[in-house]
């Protein structure tokens, strides 16, 4: 919402429309007390009491109170795990001393990670993003760190998908605190465990990765990464492809990150030639995942008689996804049922689904929002 109202007038200023006001009131109400204080926006331009101000909702049954609060500027976080490390810098801000200042700091969060960590206080992901403060601050509770990392129930229901995990080992691998070794081995076989959260395909699942030298890097650390995830999880033949396209078997039951190592140590990084996948395609499938930074012109022209050819020789019609690693905006498929995406987040696991069952869903939503 803060960011909704803020981008609005950042572009057309006021007056704000009676449709986006509306909006905002039946949202706002939705709010518990503990959503309110965590979303407040103190640091943001537009905070939540603005909206409040602007909109004036009805508070719901038993929320009178907390709406004054909130406008009032009284209302804030209780028993999070950010307010109880806010509370132990709030401690210790009138000591003078600088080293009686840490020490009595460190000791403070100590406690606080402990306490967090006995009550399962501290969220999923939250624990994720402080492995190391933890590491750092409070050492001693690394065993149990590593026993909560891999707990299947939590990690199904926080619904976090692989790619943080990578995230979170390449950053802990960079440390060297006591136990970083353990914190690796928890976050790898919890990233495997968290597989069961990527969302299954019907049918036969193509995945072409690009393994051109514009790749190389970043995109190519995605890619791979993404080639692993859907490999394992699905029903799906693997190919990369640069000037030439070629089958890759790999053994599903290595690990999905050993996968990955591998596609980018055996990496070609020639050319890119978009023709070179529907050309080596033998069978037909149900979906083609392509990805790459789209930086490919090889044969001069798009692979629209390519694919076209393919379709023919294996009578099928594939949904095809054209991922665009880097942003560049290109695009090499403008066809009725391929669906070229810019950038990677772990929501587009969630559009793919909604994508093979009506391509304007997307459109048809927003169009549901403005209608209220």
């Amino acid at each position: 919402m803060l960011e909704m109202l803020g981008y609005y007038l950042g572009k057309y200023g006021k007056p704000i429309p009676n449709a986006l006001k509306k909006g905002l009131r039946l949202a706002i109400k939705k709010f518990d007390e503990y959503q309110l204080a965590k979303y407040r926006g103190e640091k943001s331009s537009v905070k939540l009491v603005d909206i409040l101000n602007l909109v004036h909702p009805k508070p719901p049954k038993g929320m009178e109170e907390i709406y004054k609060k909130l406008i009032n500027g009284e209302l804030k976080s209780k028993g999070t795990w950010e307010s109880k490390l806010t509370e132990a810098g709030q401690a210790v801000k009138d000591i003078e001393d600088e080293e009686e200042k840490q020490e009595k700091l460190a000791e403070l969060k100590k406690k606080s990670w402990k306490e967090l960590l006995k009550n399962r206080k501290l969220p999923y992901f939250a624990m994720l993003r402080n492995l190391r403060n933890i590491l750092r601050d409070a050492p001693e509770l690394i065993d149990k760190i590593c026993k909560q990392l891999k707990d299947e129930h939590r990690i199904r229901k926080s619904l976090v998908l692989p790619f943080r995990f990578n995230t979170a080992i390449k950053e802990i691998e960079k440390l060297s605190y006591e136990k970083t070794r353990d914190v690796v081995i928890a976050l790898s076989e919890a990233l495997e465990i968290s597989l069961s959260n990527v969302p299954k395909f019907e049918g036969k699942t193509l995945v072409a990765l690009d393994e051109s030298g514009s790749m190389e890097g970043r995109p190519m650390e995605i890619g791979s990464l993404f080639a692993a995830v859907l490999y394992k999880t699905n029903d799906a033949d693997l190919m990369t492809f640069s000037e030439e396209a070629r089958y890759r078997n790999f053994n599903p039951l290595d690990s999905t990150l050993s996968i990955a190592q591998r596609l980018q140590e055996n990496a070609v990084w020639g050319g890119t030639n978009f023709h070179s996948i529907f050309r080596e395609a033998n069978r037909a499938y149900d979906r083609i995942i392509i990805l790459s930074d789209m930086q490919g012109w090889m044969e001069y022209d798009a692979p629209t008689k390519t694919f076209a050819e393919y379709k023919r020789r294996t009578n099928c019609n594939p949904y095809v996804y054209s991922f665009d690693l880097q942003g560049y905006g290109d695009m090499q498929l403008p066809e009725p049922q391929v669906f070229c995406i810019a950038g990677f987040s772990e929501k587009i696991f969630d559009m793919m689904k909604v994508l093979e069952q009506d391509r304007n869903i997307l459109i048809k939503k927003i169009e549901e929002y403005i209608e209220l």
